[in-house]
């Protein structure tokens, strides 16, 4: 009899416990377990400053200009000389072109084609490829090195076709040292077929942290900045 006495207790709180852990266990399994968070780590880029010369068989355009090159892309933007205010602006990557046209305020979204770069630049050659020759290569994925410096980095390279023949040729006069690497002074890039060509002098090369290239067209463009 003494024995079941305490036993009736020692059931109930059994039970008791149980019913709590199975509450609890209810309880978490209804939570909503948050996804991690990402966290975008910021890029590095390499911003060029200096003044560029294009020449088409149409028109002749010059200015100052902004080349930026980052992993996600490429933008180039031309600015009005003295005045600094922007006159167009290509933002580019492997598959497309955005162009943005600050004097008649318009955007148009291109596939990257030779014809849209051609079009744009007056040279069929993707900005991606300037990226590389701007690495101060000895060796170029795209390109045939005809004559190296003393340091052996490429100064004459070209673009051939076992077809057409040489279809793009690059002249550097000379790398300078800037404050976060060696860069080219001046780099002519011409088409020899047309006689197209563009003409870069770099007066700067900075490192900065770069922010993702946007691709959206905007409806409204705000020269002021």
């Amino acid at each position: 009899m003494r024995g079941n006495v305490y036993e009736r207790p020692q059931r109930k709180k059994v039970t008791f416990q149980f019913f709590i852990g199975l509450v609890i266990f209810k309880l978490a399994a209804c939570q909503t377990i948050p996804p991690p968070t990402l966290h975008t780590h910021p890029q590095t880029a390499q911003l060029y400053s200096g003044r560029i010369f294009i020449q088409s068989e149409n028109e002749k355009q010059t200015g100052d200009i902004e080349l930026l090159l980052q992993d996600d892309g490429v933008r180039l933007r031309i600015l009005a000389p003295v005045i600094g205010s922007r006159i167009w602006e290509l933002r580019v990557n492997d598959s497309q072109i955005l162009m943005y046209d600050y004097r008649d305020q318009s955007s148009s979204l291109h596939v990257n084609t030779a014809e849209v770069r051609g079009k744009f630049l007056g040279v069929d050659v993707n900005l991606s490829e300037i990226q590389e020759v701007l690495q101060q290569p000895k060796k170029v994925s795209f390109l045939e090195v005809l004559r190296r410096d003393e340091d052996q980095r490429a100064i004459e390279l070209v673009k051939r076709d076992s077809a057409f023949g040489d279809l793009l040729s690059i002249h550097i006069n000379r790398w300078q040292e800037g404050e976060t690497g060696l860069f080219p002074q001046k780099m002519k890039l011409e088409e020899p077929f047309s006689g197209n060509k563009i003409i870069l002098v770099f007066r700067d090369r900075r490192e900065i942290i770069g922010e993702p290239i946007d691709f959206e067209e905007l409806p409204d463009l705000n020269t002021s900045n």
